[in-house]
């Protein structure tokens, strides 16, 4: 009985990871992005199936969404009048 419930916990284990594991590779072409298109193109491919929640799938989203910000952060323009422009950096 022991030895089953291990073996169901083993493989259980083994599809999360691979849930996780494409999770993982979908937040590395996100944050490889240089512009949000390119983000937001990669972000098309996250799995709209059920994906259990835990705290290494969270961890994983919320370094996407970061990864997100930062570029929509950067496209932002600045409202400090006194910031030097990229025509001014040249």
């Amino acid at each position: 009985m022991v030895r089953r419930f291990v073996i169901c916990v083993a493989l259980t284990g083994a599809c999360n990871d691979h849930g996780e594991s494409e999770l993982a590779h979908i937040r590395d072409e996100v944050c490889a992005c240089k512009t949000t298109s390119c983000a937001d193109d990669a972000l098309k491919s996250v799995p709209q199936h059920d994906m259990p929640s835990n705290a290494r799938t969270q961890k994983i989203a919320r370094e996407m969404i970061d990864c997100v910000a930062r570029l929509h952060e950067e496209g932002r323009p600045t409202e400090d009048p006194d910031a030097s422009t990229q025509a001014d950096r040249r």
